[in-house]
């Protein structure tokens, strides 16, 4: 009979997730979680998250609104802008530019000689 090795990390988990989900086990853990909550050190600590992060709550709720709203989303370009934009371009030279890298090449040699 061939033995199935199975490593302790991971039978204790298994057995911790299993007593976890059990209705005991449930029942156990919020009372637990009420009694922690109710310590004065840990109503101080959750006091003290409250005032660290009050200011920035209302961020999210603004987030979601902006998302509806779809304030700030996907620029959409104005082709009014582009034809102008290029025309400048081509006239000043920036788009004229087959040459560029063999002008630039020779540019540094020359430099570089001097």
């Amino acid at each position: 009979m061939k033995e199935i090795e199975i490593k302790y990390g991971e039978a204790r988990k298994r057995a911790r997730l299993r007593w976890a989900n059990s209705e005991h086990g449930k029942e156990l853990s919020k009372n637990y979680m009420k009694e922690y909550r109710s310590r004065p050190e840990v109503k101080a600590k959750y006091h003290e998250y409250y005032i660290k992060n009050k200011a920035h709550w209302g961020e999210i709720t603004k987030a979601k609104q902006r998302k509806a709203n779809n304030w700030g989303g996907i620029r959409k370009e104005n082709e009014d802008i582009k034809r102008l934009h290029e025309e400048w371009a081509i006239k000043n030279g920036y788009r004229d530019n087959d040459n560029l890298h063999a002008t630039n090449t020779e540019r540094i040699v020359n430099n570089a000689k001097e």
